[in-house]
């Protein structure tokens, strides 16, 4: 692990071309609305590029920020934004391009982060977190700006996970004769850590959601021992858990109709297995389950009424 007395600037160059890149994917997402004027398009063009290196340096005490102090990175961001205005089809049709681009950025502008706490001297774990805080924070800022959710905070891909795994590896990697290895090693883990997103459904763990499948699997467990389970209720799935459907009256006919096997008796009547959480509509065909686990939702926050 390298200490602050080892490191070496990096390059300026390296700064102005993660705030172009930053800048750009900034114009996309002005141009996804359509209410967005020619300000709006500036103004998050320049929150993506170097929004998060001012709270960087905000959380540093570097007053002014750097970014403030110098015009390239305004140049930057603003050819970056005229870019994105000109030729805003065309980038759009580059989304696969613009997706690794976006990755590349998330680790650099950690690895940045995380070179340039230490360069303050702090320690090696408040440097990670600056430098995951760096990583997405102007991915915050424009949601902030246009009135959303922070994706950061709701369940999705690991992009602040992928921030955090690209600052512990240029702390457990750094060389202070080779910051280029460092930086290009530790950007690829973040690359990386984003990739298992989409190419293995990895999203960031949900407490909330598991918290309502046990509080379910209680409520079930307790209803089914008293008997006061409705009709059409089905049992647990040992997948998840989690209230699932057994056996439906009425299947949906599949997309091939290979997909269900033809059955004489009731007894061998095609089943589904439906898992029943308030973050899926799920199938429509289990009323009685989603109305009951609605019911249980209700009751434990006093909000129950007489059906």
């Amino acid at each position: 692990m390298i200490v602050a007395a080892d490191l070496v600037a990096l390059p300026q160059w390296i700064y102005v071309a993660a705030v172009f890149i930053g800048a750009l994917g900034g114009a996309i997402r002005a141009g996804e609305d359509e209410h967005t004027d020619l300000v709006g398009v500036l103004t998050l063009s320049a929150a993506m590029g170097f929004g998060g290196a001012i709270i960087r340096d905000v959380l540093l005490g570097r007053l002014p920020p750097q970014s403030l102090r110098d015009p390239s990175y305004f140049i930057a961001a603003g050819v970056a934004a005229c870019i994105g205005m000109l030729f805003l089809y065309y980038l759009r049709r580059l989304g696969r391009l613009l997706w690794w681009l976006d990755s590349i950025i998330i680790g650099v502008f950690a690895v940045v982060g995380v070179h340039t706490a230490l360069l303050t001297g702090i320690s090696w774990l408040p440097a990670i977190v600056i430098g995951t805080i760096a990583s997405v924070g102007g991915l915050m800022l424009c949601d902030v700006l246009q009135g959303r959710p922070s994706s950061i905070m709701y369940m999705g891909p690991p992009n602040a996970v992928a921030g955090l795994g690209a600052g512990v590896a240029y702390v457990l990697l750094a060389r202070p004769t080779e910051p280029m290895v460092t930086l290009l090693l530790s950007t690829t883990v973040g690359v990386l850590i984003r990739l298992s997103g989409p190419l293995f459904h990895v999203t960031v763990p949900q407490p909330r959601r598991h918290a309502y499948e046990l509080k379910l699997r209680r409520a079930f467990r307790r209803a089914r021992r008293e008997g006061t389970l409705p009709d059409g209720v089905g049992d647990l799935s040992p997948a998840t858990g989690s209230l699932a459907a057994v056996t439906l009256g009425h299947p949906q006919p599949a997309a091939e109709p290979e997909a269900w096997e033809e059955t004489d008796g009731a007894e061998d009547a095609p089943t589904e297995t439906l898992v029943i959480d308030e973050y899926g509509p799920g199938l429509g065909l289990a009323s009685a389950s989603q109305e009951w686990a609605a019911a249980v939702e209700a009751e434990d926050s006093g909000e129950s009424e007489d059906r």
